[in-house]
């Protein structure tokens, strides 16, 4: 038997088809695009904290400051660089597609679904309800009496015998249909076996033949030519569209590391540190030169050479601006991402001395300063080389000891003529972050001590203060003060994870006043764990860009600022006016098998600020677990055995009881009995052995007389 196929000969189903499949793609495209536009961060709303007065006061000074020292060219590449990442236009190309798809979607509706009258009449036909047949609208409560009246006003209307006699054959076809359905109507609210037919089916006649197809033009499967749009679709798609997406997804995958930098700069700077001799001194200059080789500078500028870029490098760190231009600007603001990437694999050579030169060039590059003996006072605005040899500033070198000093030896040491540029001076150095450690430690989740073999974390309290405050030494911090916010990292999420947990119980960074450098940029450290027994990494870097700078508030630094020989201030030291924050670093080894200390070097490296380091001591202690648990443990199972042996007495003593309650008693009282003549027995036996040795030593006297 042939199988035949229904197609959609009067585009009545083909459309919702091709409408389900648009919509389905339309949809979620419309609303990413529009949740972009309106709820994500735009470049106003992301240079909000920079071009406004935000809630935080201490984020504002800095702001303000870094907006008016800033170079205008700078100030123009950033609002380049920021909107092309964060341009959020509704007028746009992206915008205009979704416009022109809604439209043609639109269109589909209006003439090819609403339009279809037959597809209208179709679904009218397929819904039977008698009551609206009947004229009763929706009155499902109507009587008999009400049902029986509305159909004898529509047969004397509708019959076929009351017709007009001046109608077409087509009208009175229409009108002879229409009584039949309202005959089935009534019979479907009066008649019993019609009524169930209808409750049951939907339908007054029964079951209705329903008729399955496919939602597709006849031309495009059965026509001649349905083989040669099948190959043609096969072609385009298959040997066109999927070969460019694959080309483009594996030329990105293959060009590009994960970190965003060129396969090509990821193997020079490989090879570099693989040809490493120990011998051989790496110097910030050094690494610059490395950096010039990067190849995005080669395909950005390809007119220009690898001298040019090392000294459009060095004409930036020196703060010469012959070459202040949106090249310069460029090659800039990519060398952040170049040093991580070269500060990773640096790590992963175990190389110790050139990671901390990388992190040395990254506060150069950002600062715009070459490393020196002023290099903290040089990150401060109005203060220059120059100045600083006018002034030949010979002792104050740090920020501390700036803030020893009065204003007028202030000016003088720094160089500064005009009194408002040294509050401004002075204002950037109180709110550069400085790390003072309270606490250090390895930690293994869920666990008192580093057992042997163990996988542990590093767990570092740290105190962030302002060079205007005075030093506060870690031991004036009580222990439970320092452990207060460990309980946020009891739970099991936090154990299972505590690097996560640690970013999100703190606030993110804020930005950095780095008025040289091209991009705006957030404070970071780098974690570097350093083994000292042959001074090697041992293992990758740790990221820090979540803390708190509530320290730096101006409320907290007039309580605690260096006071000067004529100012008598003073406050007592009170733990509650500070925040501590909490540093996680993975530890990638095990704990050694062996019980012991070991000794390792943490550094914890701002890529942004001279003077921001923390560099100390960490001590891992590898032992077994605590005796407590061990005489706990020795002392249950002593009791568990006791208290079995206790139950097995009272078993025994039960079985006993058992024993001589039950129905063989009457054996025990006949083994006593018999015990009791036996004794007797033996009692008279005795005696009557002892008769005859009398009698026997009577005769042995006579016969001896």
């Amino acid at each position: 038997m042939a199988l035949n196929y229904d197609y959609d000969e009067d585009s009545q189903t083909w459309p919702f088809f091709l409408l389900t499949i648009a919509l389905v793609i339309l949809i979620p495209c419309t609303l990413k695009h529009f949740y972009n536009i309106f709820f994500c961060p735009s470049f106003e709303q992301e240079n909000a904290e920079h071009q406004q007065a935000p809630k935080d006061k201490n984020i504002t000074v800095t702001a303000q400051l870094k907006n008016k020292y800033t170079n205008v060219n700078i100030k123009q590449f950033r609002t380049k660089y920021y909107k092309k990442f964060f341009k959020r236009s509704i007028l746009s190309r992206k915008t205009l597609i979704i416009t022109v798809a809604w439209i043609l979607i639109s269109i589909l509706i209006q003439n090819k679904i609403n339009g279809n009258s037959s597809l209208r009449e179709n679904a009218l036909n397929s819904l039977f309800d008698p009551y609206e047949l009947l004229g009763l609208g929706t009155a499902t409560d109507a009587t008999e009496k009400d049902i029986r009246s509305a159909y004898r006003k529509l047969s004397v209307k509708f019959h076929p015998d009351k017709l007009p006699q001046n109608l077409s054959d087509e009208e009175r076809d229409k009108l002879q249909e229409k009584f039949v359905l309202i005959t089935k109507a009534y019979k479907a609210l009066t008649d019993e076996l019609t009524r169930e037919n209808y409750l049951k089916y939907g339908h007054p006649d029964g079951p209705q033949t329903t008729s399955h197809g496919i939602a597709l033009p006849k031309f495009l499967v059965g026509s001649s030519i349905a083989a040669y749009c099948v190959i043609a679709f096969y072609i385009v798609v298959l040997g066109a569209i999927l070969p460019i997406v694959v080309n483009r997804w594996w030329s990105k995958t293959k060009s590009v590391t994960k970190k965003g930098i060129q396969v090509e700069t990821s193997n020079y700077f490989i090879s570099i540190l693989f040809n490493y001799k120990p011998t051989e001194i790496v110097t910030v200059e050094t690494v610059l030169q490395w950096l010039s080789n990067a190849y995005e500078y080669k395909m950005w500028y390809p007119h220009l050479t690898n001298e040019d870029f090392y000294r459009y490098l060095k004409n930036h760190v020196n703060r010469v601006n012959e070459d202040d231009n949106e090249i310069k600007y460029r090659i800039v603001s990519k060398t952040h991402s170049l040093l991580l990437s070269l500060l990773e694999i640096s790590c992963a050579f175990r190389y110790a001395d050139i990671s901390l030169t990388i992190l040395e060039t990254s506060k150069c590059i950002i600062q715009a300063t070459m490393p020196s003996k002023h290099a903290q006072l040089l990150q401060l605005p109005n203060v220059s080389i120059n100045s600083l040899k006018k002034a030949n500033n010979q002792d104050t070198k740090t920020l501390g000891k700036l803030f020893t000093l009065t204003e007028n030896d202030a000016m003088e040491k720094l160089g500064i003529s005009n009194i408002e540029d040294l509050h401004d001076t002075l204002t950037v150095a109180s709110k550069i972050p400085q790390l003072i450690l309270l606490r250090s430690k390895f930690v293994v989740s869920g666990e008192p001590v580093v057992t042997p073999g163990a996988i542990s974390h590093i767990d570092l309290k740290i105190l962030i203060r302002s060079p205007k405050q005075k030093f506060i030494q870690a031991d004036k911090f009580p222990e439970d003060f320092v452990n207060r916010n460990d309980e946020l990292y009891d739970d099991f999420e936090s154990q299972r994870d505590p690097f996560t947990s640690a970013v999100k119980n703190q606030p993110l960074t804020p930005y950095i006043y780095a008025p040289h450098f091209p991009v705006e940029k957030r404070a970071t450290w780098y974690a570097l764990v350093i083994s000292q027994k042959d001074n090697k990494i041992i293992q990758t870097p740790s990221m820090v860009s979540h803390l708190s700078f509530a320290n730096l508030s101006d409320k907290n630094i007039k309580l605690y600022q260096k006071t000067i020989d004529n100012d008598p201030k003073i406050h007592d030291f009170n733990p509650e006016d500070w925040v501590v924050g909490t540093i996680k670093v993975p530890f990638s080894q095990p704990a050694p098998q062996e019980k012991g200390m070991y000794f390792y070097r943490i550094v914890v490296s701002s890529c942004d600020y001279f003077g921001c380091d923390l560099d100390a001591t960490i001590v891992l202690e590898v032992k077994d677990a605590p005796v407590e648990e061990l005489k706990t443990s020795d002392d249950d199972e002593l009791e568990d055995s006791d208290e079995d042996e206790e139950s097995n007495a009272a078993d025994e003593e039960n079985e006993d009881e058992d024993y001589s309650s039950s129905e063989f008693t009457d054996i025990d009282t006949d083994t006593e009995e018999e015990e009791e003549e036996e004794e007797e027995e033996k009692k008279n036996n005795d005696e009557k052995e002892e008769k005859n040795k009398k009698e026997e030593e009577k005769k042995d006297k006579e016969t001896k007389a």
